[in-house]
């Protein structure tokens, strides 16, 4: 039976309380499905829900990319509590893709949100995500394709959908460092940004997750933002202030995507 939202009754809709996972489907195969539900079904045990079952959710998105007959497909799972007592319901919507960023991220830095260093809570996907949307729509209207969120001790977070890397070029100039913000930063553990990090330690090439100062964005020689949807994303600027090369990024994305995005 197909689960409706009551808007009365249900913790989403009214509060914020809920969780979900984003995740792309490509010519039926669900791109990183069971790291997607392990996430889930880990913030569900910290906060006393109930699981899912892994099994169960793969055929009703299966069912629904099957009679959608889409090849390219964006899968949301949203989990809420609803009703009195409140019992969980879970709602799927499953569109075509359709990509967000264009090939090259501009993107700016918010000064008007600062967030708390280590917050728990944003290490969850949750549902209540006012000022990520608010900031998102707000730098969108100036030409930006995202926008990066700073804490209270100017260190860069993450993105409104994305996580954040930095590549430091070595004094050789033949070899690399990347740097991302450590999960204990308070940032969303994103599942592509594992997977990348342990493709990068696979490459042998250095992958630091750190504490980073935004003054390091000016510093860096590349910067790149990644996500499920779309894997890697090459950023060409930052706030109008600064460009970035994107040779080795697009090397990162080719081979990252052919592992991965190619079914």
């Amino acid at each position: 039976m197909k689960q409706v939202i009551d808007p009365y009754t249900n913790s989403a809709y009214k509060f914020g309380f809920g969780f979900y996972e984003t995740m792309r489907a490509i010519n039926k195969n669900i791109i990183f499905f069971t790291e997607h539900m392990l996430r889930l079904n880990y913030t569900l045990s910290v906060f006393d829900l109930q699981p899912l079952d892994p099994p169960e959710v793969y055929e009703k998105i299966m069912m629904q990319l099957n009679k959608k007959s889409l090849n390219d497909a964006r899968i949301r799972i949203t989990y809420s509590l609803q009703g009195e007592p409140t019992k969980p319901v879970v709602t799927y919507e499953i569109l075509p893709f359709k990509p967000t960023f264009k090939d090259k991220a501009k993107i700016m830095i918010d000064f008007d949100h600062i967030l708390l260093h280590g917050d728990e809570i944003r290490k969850y996907k949750t549902t209540n995500a006012f000022h990520y949307i608010y900031a998102f729509n707000k730098a969108r209207t100036q030409n930006f394709d995202e926008v990066i969120f700073l804490d209270n001790e100017d260190h860069i977070l993450e993105g409104s959908r994305t996580n954040i890397f930095l590549i430091f070029d070595d004094d050789d100039k033949k070899s690399f460092t990347i740097k991302t913000p450590a999960t204990e930063c308070g940032v969303l553990p994103g599942i592509a940004k594992k997977i990348l990090i342990d493709f990068l330690k696979e490459k042998d090439i250095q992958v630091i997750e750190t504490t980073v100062h935004k003054d390091e964005l000016e510093k860096a020689d590349e910067v790149f933002l990644t996500n499920s949807l779309h894997g890697i994303i090459p950023v060409k600027s930052i706030s109008n202030l600064k460009t970035f090369s994107t040779v080795k990024t697009k090397k990162l994305k080719q081979n990252f995507e052919k592992r991965y995005f190619t079914i």
